[in-house]
């Protein structure tokens, strides 16, 4: 028997199929081992960016501990940051004594409320429901 001309054709038109999806499959998972790398390439960079604003941070604390103390003296350049931290820092103490005076004022009131429910009240004579003896 000869091999049908067309099942040959069909089985060409599949295994050329066949590649071309294996080649789009291959193209596919580099890209996503792409994304995937710049992906964990991003995150890495927000760790490390993290890290340094935390140290920047603690250096700024310190500083600021040193120079409040008179242990450290800055250069006159720094004048303006230097009143920004004092006006950040008495603004942050003078909300916290907002707060507090918010809750001291909460704290009077609950006590208010709780002595008032305490008072003696007037008793009520009920009237006798009918019971049958």
């Amino acid at each position: 028997m000869a091999a049908d001309p067309k099942q040959s054709d069909v089985v060409k038109q599949i295994n050329q199929a066949f590649q071309e999806a294996q080649a789009r499959l291959a193209q596919l998972r580099e890209a996503v081992e792409r994304n995937t790398d710049l992906a964990r390439a991003n995150a890495r960079a927000t760790v490390l960016k993290d890290q340094k604003d935390k140290a920047l941070k603690e250096l700024g604390e310190v500083v600021w501990r040193q120079v409040q103390k008179g242990k450290l003296e800055l250069p006159a350049g720094f004048a303006s940051v230097l009143k920004a931290v004092e006006a950040a820092e008495q603004a942050a103490e003078a909300h916290a004594r907002e707060l507090t005076d918010i809750l001291r004022e909460g704290e009077e009131v609950a006590e208010r409320l709780k002595v008032g429910k305490n008072a003696t009240k007037p008793q009520t004579v009920l009237a006798n429901g009918g019971r049958k003896r």
